[in-house]
C-alpha cells in the first residue's frame, strides 16, 4: 500500500526523471564532494537568514549587534558558530572538489563550460567570505575594509562602482552587507542550479581507467548517498559551532593595522610584505589562469599518471598557497595601508 502511494506521488511530481543511469563510481567520497559542498552553502544561506534578523549594516552598531547576539541572544552564539564553520567547511569542499576535478581531467571537452561556472561559483564564495568578514566590523573586519578600499582606489574608474564615492552618504558597510545577503547568495544559487544542469547535460565524468563508465547505478541511489554525506556535514558543522566559537573582536579602532586576514586571505598579506601592488593584479590573475585550465590544456588523456606537467602546475600550485599561508600566518606585518 505505502509502496503504491509512493509511485503516486513519484509519478504525479515527475520524479521518474531521476532514474536514470550514472556510473558507479559517483558513490564515492571524492566524487560526493559537490554535493557537499552545496550541503554547507544551504545551512550557511539559512544560518544567515536567522542571524540577518539581529544584525544592524550601520558602523555604530554592527559589531554591537553581534556582542548582543553572542551573549544576550539564546543559542545566539551557537547560530553565529553554525554559519562560521559553514563557510569554512564550504571553502575545504569547495577547493578539494576543483582538485578533484583538476586530477580527474572532468575539465576537458565537452565540460569548458562548467569549469568556467565552477571558478564563478569560487568567486561568489571568496566574495561572502570577504563580505563577511567586514561586517562584522571588529578590528579585523575594518582592516580587510580599508586594504578594500585602497584596492578600488587605485583601480581608479574600474573601482568606482565599489568605492563610497559611487553612492555619498551610504556607508559602505550597508552596501557590502547587501551584497553579502542578496547578491552572492543569488549568484550562488543560480550558479548551482547551472552547475547542476550542465553535470546532467554531459554526464559524470568516467574514471580515467575506466573510458566506457564501468558499472551503473540510478541516480537515486546517489541521491541517497548524498543525503548521507551531507549529513555527515552537518555533524561536522554543528560540532564545531559547539566546540569552537568563532573570533569576534570589539569596535575598531581607526588608523590601526595590528590584525592579519582570516586563513583563506592570508597568503594575500604574506604577497603584500614582499611587494604591496601583488594585492592588486595576484589574485585576479590566479581567477584568470584558473579560466584558462582547460583550454591550455586540450588534450583528450585524462589519466593523472599519464598527464606530468598538469600534475606538476597543480603540486606548484599548492605548495605555493601552502607556503604562503604559513608565511602570513607566521611573519609581521612589514607595510601600512
Amino acid at each position: 500500500m505505502i509502496n503504491q502511494i509512493l509511485e503516486v506521488f513519484k509519478h504525479r511530481l515527475g520524479l521518474e526523471v531521476l532514474e536514470y543511469d550514472i556510473p558507479e563510481h559517483a558513490n564515492t567520497l571524492p566524487y560526493s564532494l559537490g554535493g557537499m559542498t552545496a550541503t554547507a552553502f544551504a545551512l550557511l544561506v539559512l544560518s544567515g537568514m536567522l542571524l540577518a534578523q539581529f544584525f544592524i549594516p550601520d558602523p555604530e552598531a554592527a559589531n554591537r549587534s553581534l556582542h548582543y547576539l553572542v551573549d544576550q541572544v539564546y543559542l545566539g552564539w551557537y547560530l553565529r558558530g553554525v554559519h562560521f564553520w559553514s563557510a569554512e567547511v564550504l571553502t575545504v569542499t569547495l577547493v578539494l572538489h576543483m582538485i578533484r576535478v583538476y586530477v580527474t581531467a572532468s575539465y576537458k571537452k565537452p565540460r569548458e563550460a562548467n569549469w568556467l561556472v565552477g571558478v564563478a561559483l569560487l568567486i561568489v564564495v571568496i566574495g561572502l567570505l570577504f563580505t563577511g568578514t567586514v561586517i562584522k566590523w571588529d578590528q579585523e573586519g575594518y582592516e580587510a575594509f580599508i586594504h578594500f578600499q585602497w584596492v578600488a582606489e587605485k583601480l581608479g574608474i574600474l573601482g568606482l562602482p565599489v568605492s563610497e564615492e559611487f553612492a555619498p552618504g551610504v556607508p559602505m558597510i550597508a552596501r557590502l552587507y547587501m551584497a553579502h545577503i542578496s547578491l552572492l547568495p543569488i549568484a550562488g544559487v543560480v550558479l548551482i542550479g547551472l552547475h547542476t544542469f550542465l553535470i546532467k547535460h554531459h554526464k559524470l565524468s568516467n574514471l580515467p581507467d575506466r573510458p566506457n563508465g564501468g558499472r551503473m547505478i540510478k541516480f537515486t541511489q546517489h541521491m541517497a548517498y548524498l543525503r548521507r554525506t551531507g549529513a555527515g556535514t552537518i555533524a561536522v558543522i554543528f560540532l564545531l559551532a559547539f566546540l569552537i566559537a568563532p573570533p569576534l573582536g570589539d569596535q575598531p579602532v581607526l588608523g590601526m593595522e595590528v590584525t592579519k586576514p582570516p586563513w583563506q586571505f592570508v597568503w594575500i598579506y604574506a604577497l603584500e610584505n614582499l611587494w604591496v601592488p601583488t594585492l592588486i593584479f595576484v589574485p585576479p590573475l590566479f581567477l584568470f589562469m584558473l579560466a584558462a585550465v582547460p583550454f591550455v590544456d586540450r588534450d583528450e588523456e585524462t589519466h593523472w599518471r599519464k598527464r606530468p606537467r598538469a600534475m606538476a602546475v597543480l603540486a606548484a600550485t599548492l605548495l605555493f598557497f601552502v607556503t604562503f599561508i604559513l608565511w602570513g600566518k607566521f611573519t609581521s606585518m612589514s607595510h601600512s595601508m
